[in-house]
């Protein structure tokens, strides 16, 4: 039997088995993708040791120094139950349990409420004031703008410390204290708050729940601190704040999003007050779904009976259905796509006379129905969404679209694209835009992968995505400098840790959207990453294992671009030409 004791992993060497009557540690145990069951004793999943037990709990485990548990000194070990030696003669001395006046930690302090870490800083910084202010001990002034901390266990003569000599008191001359001059200055009659004035300029009221609206000004501040805020927005957000307080009606101290409409017409930041109250739990979505709008919209031009079966058939994509048949809930694209799809259709029975969907027939149907192609494909897969909805939830008697073959929409085959406006793109003034088409052209990037692209996938001279990592070429990463440039100069401060930024999301964290990633570059992404994959077929000779490698695509979308090599179209002289021009 091997034990941890008469043998160690037989796979790394450097722990021992996981358990009894086995050779490996959970990091080399085949099939167990190093995740190790937790510790008996503490419940930790870290650093698991081996019967069980972490490296900490374990009593003959090697153990590596770690921080104090009270001030964070680097070097406790844990026969002192990971308490430096100071911290233990400190809580000798001080036996009382009480919460810190600086750090809010309840720990041993001493008579003056501080625990010894902030104590420690405090006289740290009234040594560094070389006598101007001897005597005061601010505590929770010096502890302010951080703590400096130490190795444990280094303050005695053992480890070379000696402590700094004592001045003779004989020695010291006593300078008398004169009493300063008192200067007489005017004091100002009217002081003016920059808030009142803001207020009095848009003909607002003073908020009548000031605590209330105290609480909400700091958290704006607080917010705005954070994420790097300019002062001007972060007065405009405070100002909007003390004008939603004013106006709120309810007694609970949530917001609706509604209540902010009126910040619109006083030309004050909206999106920038939700975010605040929205992360501080003040704030409750009453805004319907965009979808709902949309769908409310496009069907008041149908009667009555037709847009109440409709909707019918919208709230079961929308919201998805638990009764049987069952039904999961669909995306808004698939839902606006059918609707655009079908509506032509629908306004056309609804001009010919029909009032509801059940009046509608299979012959209805095989008139307004193309022949064949992606107009007849697209039409069916609407119509039969429509129409079997309707049928199992028993608003029509018959499917007229039963047992009706529509085919599939045709897929175009790409083609080269012209290197003018590749180059046109490449060489923008902008810096976002020569970025954001650098990565899609040179290596073929979808539009959602730059979207979401963070500052930390860009590292080591290559690009670092989910499923594979890229080696950027030199003129990418030029144009990457240099966008990344002008974001640090107009945006220094922002914490958005995504790579592209603009005004909107620069104060925030969430990522750029795609209808901005298309207006930014004049052109939609998508077209620049197939003109890509094109000329990587033309320069392979339509080696799709290479393809799918390197624009992650499957198998399936490496064949279709690989029709292009069959196109009788693409002439012997096109092609060297195209494989140039990309």
């Amino acid at each position: 039997m091997t034990h941890w004791r008469f043998g160690w992993c037989e796979g790394c060497g450097l722990k021992p088995p996981a358990y009894r009557q086995r050779r490996f540690c959970y990091d080399c145990k085949p099939g167990s993708k190093g995740r190790p069951r937790p510790c008996r004793k503490c419940g930790s999943t870290k650093d698991y040791w081996t019967e069980r037990l972490c490296r900490r709990c374990h009593q003959y485990a090697p153990q590596h120094p770690e921080p104090c548990r009270d001030c964070f000194a680097w070097g406790a070990r844990r026969p002192q139950k990971w308490l430096c030696q100071a911290c233990i003669g400190w809580r000798a001395w001080y036996p009382t349990l009480d919460v810190c006046i600086s750090c809010d930690r309840e720990l041993h302090v001493n008579p003056h409420g501080a625990c010894r870490l902030c104590w420690r800083q405090a006289k740290l910084v009234q040594e560094r004031l070389r006598g101007r202010r001897r005597g005061e001990l601010d505590i929770i002034e010096f502890n302010r703008h951080g703590q400096q901390l130490f190795f444990a266990n280094m303050g005695s003569s053992k480890n070379g410390y000696r402590p700094p000599q004592r001045p003779d008191q004989a020695d010291i001359v006593k300078v008398p204290w004169v009493r300063p001059r008192r200067v007489r200055t005017q004091l100002d009659l009217f002081i003016q708050d920059w808030l009142t004035t803001a207020f009095q300029r848009r003909d607002i009221n003073w908020p009548r729940q000031l605590a209330h609206a105290n609480k909400i000004d700091a958290l704006v501040v607080d917010h705005a601190a954070r994420h790097g805020w300019r002062s001007q927005k972060t007065h405009n957000v405070r100002v909007a704040a003390r004008w939603l307080v004013t106006n709120h009606v309810g007694g609970d101290g949530r917001f609706n999003v509604s209540d902010a409409n009126g910040l619109v017409d006083l030309q004050l930041p909206v999106r920038p007050l939700l975010a605040v109250l929205d992360e501080a739990d003040l704030l409750d979505d009453d805004r319907p779904a965009t979808i709902e709008v949309w769908f409310d919209r496009k069907v008041r031009v149908l009667p009555d009976p037709m847009s109440k079966e409709l909707r019918v058939w919208f709230d079961v994509l929308h919201r998805g259905s638990s009764t049987p048949p069952r039904r999961r809930p669909r995306s808004p694209i698939t839902i606006k796509s059918r609707l655009n799809w079908a509506l032509p259709t629908l306004v056309l029975w609804a001009a010919a006379g029909h009032e509801s969907l059940r009046e509608i027939s299979r012959e209805d149907i095989l008139t307004v129905l193309p022949g064949s192609g992606t107009p007849r494909a697209t039409l069916g897969a609407a119509l039969r969404s429509i129409f079997t909805t309707l049928k199992q939830r028993k608003l029509i008697f018959y499917n007229p679209m039963a047992r009706m073959s529509v085919g599939n929409p045709e897929r175009r085959i790409p083609l080269p694209a012209d290197p003018s406006r590749l180059r046109l793109v490449l060489n923008a003034p902008d810096p976002t835009a020569r970025a954001i088409a650098a990565l899609v052209i040179y290596h073929g990037l979808r539009p959602v992968e730059v979207r979401h692209l963070q500052l930390t996938d860009v590292r080591d001279g290559q690009v670092h995505l989910p499923d594979r990592v890229i080696p950027l070429a030199q003129p990418v990463t030029r144009r990457l400098t240099d966008y990344l440039d002008e974001r640090h100069r107009r945006w220094p401060t922002s914490v958005n840790p995504h790579l592209f930024i603009h005004i909107l999301n620069a104060g925030g964290t969430h990522a750029a959207t795609s209808a901005w990633v298309t207006d930014r570059v004049g052109t939609p992404a998508s077209q620049l990453r197939a003109a890509r994959i094109v000329d990587e077929v033309l320069a392979t000779g339509g080696d799709l294992r290479r393809v799918c490698d390197f624009f992650g695509v499957t198998m399936t979308t490496a064949e279709h671009y690989a029709q292009l090599l069959d196109n009788p179209d693409l002439t012997e002289t096109l092609l060297p030409d195209s494989s140039r021009s990309s």
